[in-house]
Formats: structure tokens, sequence, C-alpha cells
């Protein structure tokens, strides 16, 4: 291997792209999201990194992290595949009562009501 094929493997771009594999053929998730973050650490400005990087965490079932990582990837450029991630994913609102817990038996209640009458 010479330098100029060791240092491609090391781009910003090759990185991301190898930590997602990992993380999906070999189920290698911690190893693939440290890759991925040093991609972004290298490059923050490529929304493919946070693109693969959530798509990492969605393997790994941390869909609040992926959700964060996919907004991020959003705020620098607005990437319709990220987007169509997010839109999949889809979004829940607030509780009705966000001073308790989602699960909370009033707030189970409250927002069935308000589906109801379609005020939510």
């Amino acid at each position: 291997m010479n330098s100029d094929d060791h240092q491609n493997s090391e781009s910003p771009e090759m990185l991301s792209l190898m930590g997602f594999s990992l993380a999906k053929e070999a189920g290698q998730f911690q190893k693939g999201i440290q890759m991925c973050m040093k991609a972004i650490a290298l490059n923050p400005r490529n929304c493919d990194h946070y693109l693969h990087l959530g798509r990492i965490y969605l393997l790994a079932r941390k869909k609040h992290l992926a959700i964060k990582v996919f907004n991020k990837g959003i705020s620098i450029r607005k990437d319709a595949r990220i987007l169509e991630e997010l839109r999949q994913l889809g979004s829940r609102k607030s509780p009705p009562f966000a001073s308790l817990p989602r699960d909370h038996v009033i707030n189970v209640y409250a927002g069935k009501f308000l589906h109801a009458l379609k005020l939510r």
C-alpha cells in the first residue's frame, strides 16, 4: 500500500463510509460511530457524515440520537436523503402537559381526547 492509498483511506469521506459499512454489515456500532465522528471532526461541513452517523444510531436503536444528528446535518444543508430519513421516522408532538412524563395517564388520555377532537 503506497502513501496515497493510506491517505485516501483516512479521508473523511472514506472514514464515514467505512464506519457505516462496519455498523451495517458487522454490527460494530461503536467502531462505526467513532469513525463517523472522526470524519465529522475532519470535515464538519459534509452532511454525508451526519447521514451515515444517524443511520448507525438507527441501527443501534438509538432513535433520539439519530434524530439529533440528522437535524445537525440538515442545519448544514437541506439534503434530500436526510430529510427522507426524518420523514420516515415521523415526529411526535409534545405531550399536552409538558410537566408530566409522556406516559403519564393524564397525558395519554388528554392526547387521545385532543386527537379525537382534531385539535392535535
